[in-house]
């Protein structure tokens, strides 16, 4: 089973190339940095809509003059701050799935963050609450990580695309929280209060077996099939059909999904539908718009209130908070759950390009959407919902139930 923000992480960086480095000289990590500072401005439609040019200037001046005094992760944990400066959260620079992680899942609940999944020797952390990183707290580990990545959406994005890094040994290096890629210490707090303190070995990625989640063998529906894209299921007695929405597949796989997601609901004589959106990271948002949303709002029985929900949060980026607004505006949908991970209005519609001799990826924004006000930092639910620890790690799901119990 994969983990939840795994997914979000292969999402993110998945056509990332394979031949990626740190083991490059001064030289070519300078080569690179000039690279970056060049092609990033001249590409973005708006590189300095967040940080001026005389700043992002100063910085990469300020990174080049360090390169050969820096390691290699070093170097890269200063090009992924100089990348994140630009602001938007289609703006970043990727590592790449290939690389080895630290085989934990972590999630924040208020200001405690928990591992709620782990593959196999840790198990026994599993549920546990994470203390310290090396010799830092948590907090001060989440201040380093956010300096890295793209902090102009929401508060909420942030912290979801920095604790991802939490299991990166290249960052974790690279910015001096740990002194070995190849052991990593962390301190937990188990159920019992007991403190454990364990070195973490990174191990590849893909083959998640050995995985176990806090939830137990029953997780709620959202964490079912998390290797899906796009599944749906009938619950007979609500009258519901929960259709899971995390990815975008091309135009003749849509339309064939589309056709299924109608049959379902005219067959089985559904009254409601959810949409769940949680860990959609985004795609197409004119293919939802040309294809799925018409289906949609051409049958009565689901379109209208009451009728139809969208669940959203953090993870909810990109086209999928789009498609959220979408069904709230065009349609008659009531969204619940968690703020989106993006703004309405936003910059997106990336591009790519390559850093010429360590091979790294930066996603730059090459668009500008207007779908909202200018004060609005999310697209925020109609009725807000955060999943408190006892509930999760119980195995509930507090934005289901609430949903299921609203249904009359």
């Amino acid at each position: 089973m994969l983990p939840i923000s795994l997914l979000l992480i292969v999402s993110l960086s998945s056509c990332a190339s394979r031949n990626v480095t740190t083991q490059v000289t001064s030289k070519a990590w300078s080569e690179d940095l000039s690279y970056l500072a060049r092609e990033l401005p001249g590409r973005h439609i708006n590189a300095f809509h967040t940080v001026s040019r005389e700043t992002f200037a100063g910085e990469v001046a300020r990174l080049n003059v360090d390169i050969p005094k820096m390691n290699g992760d070093e170097v890269l944990v200063g090009l992924m701050r100089i990348v994140a400066l630009i602001g938007d959260g289609h703006t970043h620079l990727d590592l790449p799935p290939s690389y080895q992680r630290y085989p934990l899942e972590f999630r924040w609940f208020g200001d405690e963050l928990y591992v709620v999944a782990a593959a196999s020797p840790y198990h026994a952390v599993v549920g546990a609450r994470v203390l310290t990183i090396g010799s830092k707290p948590i907090s001060e580990v989440l201040e380093l990580t956010s300096q890295l990545v793209p902090r102009g959406e929401n508060d909420g994005r942030t912290r979801l695309t920095a604790t991802m890094l939490f299991a990166s040994p290249e960052v974790l290096h690279g910015l001096g929280v740990i002194a070995d890629r190849a052991s990593a210490p962390f301190a937990f707090e188990l159920a019992d209060g007991e403190r454990v303190n364990i070195a973490l070995s990174p191990a590849p990625m893909g083959d998640f077996s050995s995985w176990r989640l806090v939830t137990g063998e029953k997780p709620p529906l959202y964490l079912q099939r998390l290797n899906e894209q796009w599944w749906t299921e009938l619950l007979p007695e609500a009258k519901t059909v929960y259709f899971s929405f995390t990815g975008y597949p091309p135009d003749a796989a849509f339309r064939e999904r589309t056709a299924a997601l109608a049959r379902l609901l005219d067959e089985s004589q559904a009254q409601r539908l959810v949409i769940d959106l949680r860990r959609n990271q985004g795609g197409d948002f004119q293919q939802f718009r040309r294809i799925l949303l018409p289906i949609i709002k051409a049958r009565p029985a689901i379109n209208r209130k009451g009728a139809l929900f969208v669940i959203t949060g953090p993870g909810t980026f990109s086209a999928a908070s789009t498609n959220a607004l979408d069904l709230r505006n065009e349609a008659n949908a009531i969204l619940v759950g968690s703020p989106t991970g993006q703004r309405p209005n936003h910059y997106g519609d990336h591009g790519e390009i390559r850093l010429p001799n360590s091979g790294f990826r930066i996603s730059y924004s090459m668009q500008f959407h207007r779908l909202g006000a200018d004060a609005d930092t999310a697209v925020a639910p109609d009725r807000l919902i955060d999943p408190t620890w006892p509930e999760f790690r119980a195995g509930r799901d507090p934005v289901m139930e609430w949903i299921l119990s609203s249904m009359n």
